[in-house]
This record gives C-alpha cells, sequence and structure tokens, in this order.
C-alpha cells in the first residue's frame, strides 16, 4: 500500500515521467540518448526503428553543430530543439530583433521594404522614438508570422503534430522560429557597409538573407511538424506573404506615433 501511494505522489510530480529525446536521423521518440559503461566510458544508444546512432552531435564541439545549422540540416535541428537545453534560445531572439530594429531605424531597410521610422528632426528623443517604434514594428512582426505559422499548419495539416517528441508543438514552433531568425545575422554585414553598398547590392543582400531564411523556417517547419518540405514550404510561404500584408496596415499605424 505505501509503494502504491509513493508511485501515486511520484505522479503527481512527475518523477515518474522520463526525459523524451527524438532520433536526429528519422525523428522518432528515443528514451535516452547514452547508456553509461563505466565512470568514463559512455555508449551513444541506437534507434530502434533507423538502426542509427540517436544523437550523434552530443559527442560533437559546438562549431560543428554551428555549422551543420547554417547548412540547414535537419539532424542539426533536431538535436537542437528536441536534445538539448533551448533556454538560451530567448537571448538570441532578443538580440535578432534588436538587430533588425536598428537596421529598420537607420533605414537600411527603407528602400527594400518602403518603411521609414527615422525623424529627420534634430531633437534626440524623437530620434530615439524612432528605434522603439522599429522595435514594436519588428516584435509584431515576428508574433505574426508564428501566430499564422501555428493556424496554417492546423488548418492544412491535420495530424496531432509534437504530440510524441516530448514537447509541446506550440513551444517547438517557437522555438524553431528564433532558431530560423539566427541567419539574420548576416544583416551585420549591411550596417557596417552600408555607406559603400549601392541601392542594388544592398537589395540583392537582403533578398538573399530574407530567402535563406524562408529556406530554413522551411526545414525546421518540417522537422517540427513532421510535414513534407514540400506542404511546409507552402505553409511558410503562404505564413509569410499574410504577414507581410497585416504588417504592412499596421506601420501606418506606427508611422502615426511619430
Amino acid at each position: 500500500m505505501k509503494q502504491k501511494l509513493q508511485h501515486y505522489f511520484n505522479l503527481l510530480r512527475g518523477q515518474s515521467k522520463p526525459q523524451q529525446y527524438v532520433c536526429i536521423n528519422c525523428g522518432s521518440p528515443v528514451q535516452e540518448l547514452y547508456k553509461r559503461i563505466s565512470s568514463t566510458v559512455l555508449k551513444i544508444t541506437e534507434c530502434e526503428k533507423c538502426n542509427h546512432p540517436a544523437d550523434k552531435y552530443i559527442e560533437f564541439e559546438v562549431l560543428i553543430i554551428l555549422i551543420d545549422l547554417v547548412l540547414l540540416s535537419k539532424p542539426a535541428y533536431r538535436h537542437i530543439l528536441y536534445n538539448s537545453d533551448c533556454k538560451n534560445l530567448w537571448k538570441i531572439g532578443i538580440i535578432l530583433v534588436l538587430l533588425e530594429a536598428y537596421c529598420l531605424w537607420t533605414e537600411a531597410f527603407s528602400r527594400f521594404t518602403n518603411v521609414r521610422y527615422r525623424s529627420d528632426h534634430a531633437d534626440p528623443f524623437l530620434a530615439e522614438k524612432g528605434f522603439y517604434v522599429s522595435l514594436a514594428h519588428i516584435f509584431i512582426g515576428t508574433i505574426l508570422l508564428y501566430l499564422f505559422l501555428y493556424l496554417f499548419t492546423r488548418i492544412l495539416h491535420r495530424v496531432d503534430v509534437g504530440h510524441d517528441t516530448g514537447k509541446p508543438y506550440p513551444m517547438a514552433l517557437l522555438h524553431g522560429v528564433v532558431l530560423a531568425s539566427i541567419g539574420k545575422f548576416f544583416f551585420i554585414p549591411i550596417i557596417i557597409w552600408k555607406q559603400n553598398t549601392s541601392d542594388p547590392g544592398m537589395a540583392i543582400h537582403i533578398s538573399l538573407v530574407v530567402a535563406y531564411f524562408v529556406i530554413s523556417l522551411t526545414q525546421i517547419h518540417s522537422v517540427i511538424s513532421g510535414c513534407t518540405r514540400t506542404r511546409s514550404a507552402v505553409i511558410v510561404l503562404l505564413a509569410f506573404i499574410v504577414k507581410t500584408y497585416f504588417l504592412t496596415e499596421i506601420s501606418a499605424f506606427l508611422n502615426s506615433l511619430m
């Protein structure tokens, strides 16, 4: 009787439910990533479905994982999203939002997006106000993209996504949007060499970074939702277009605040 009560209290505390991981090759759930043979020897667990090592990245250096992320590797995305700690992703997300807001505020995107928040007034307060409006613009755009991705996935992909991965789909999707945005660090050269770049060259640079972001988000969406790449591409492009339309309408209101 005492053991049954102890088991019941463990269930309430969530202690009896082990951490859920996934195989980075096929996406199947696995209970553990490695087995401890001795105090100094670890053996990577093999996936029962594909018979490959469940997660080879647990032995790799961070730099190698980062290179595979840049190369849009699905196994690298699965490792980051499901088999590692994502607590620091929100810090990266904040940095990226500030970076995009700064680019928008300094008019690096003005000729490409036809959106301008920088004030010509000499008052420093008005100039700083333009940065905060730019920050609101980028933040709202990120939230809209996330919401439309979630909505269109539920509409166009009726399978119960994320139910066997150990992480709720909304949280995995949020982490995925932040992870896909890492490619926006390529906007930094625009800030550095903006004065020495022609308008067509800057437009090409921005277009390539946006295209890379969309492709990266398509790969991540396919990993998280289990969709094919084609369906994920349709959902991502649809969400991106609708987000751009609504954000254009919202920018008129933000301009009125200037």
